[in-house]
């Protein structure tokens, strides 16, 4: 019995290693950390909606990849959604 009690909290050990071992952004139901989403910065659209042409994409929360966080900003400006950058990088 002491033995079935050692391999099951061995088993449960491992697999909280293991999930605690995902890179951020492909399970964020899962990870505390992405409860915390960095919000672009937008105030400078205001004045002058208009985007360099630097490719630096970033995942938005609505599932799109943006060109960049200035493109981003003009999805948010322009649909009126709070998007946030769930991760660096495509979708």
């Amino acid at each position: 019995m002491a033995a079935r009690l050692w391999i099951v909290a061995l088993a449960l050990a491992v697999l909280f290693l293991v999930d605690r071992a995902e890179p951020l952004g492909t399970s964020c139901l899962r990870i505390p950390e992405c409860f915390s989403l960095p919000q672009p910065i937008c105030e400078h659209m205001v004045e002058s909606p208009v985007c360099p042409q630097t490719y630096d994409p970033v995942c938005g929360t609505d599932g799109v990849t943006y060109e960049s966080e200035c493109k981003l900003c003009l999805a948010r400006i322009k649909n009126r959604q709070d998007i946030q950058i769930l991760k660096d990088g495509k979708c």
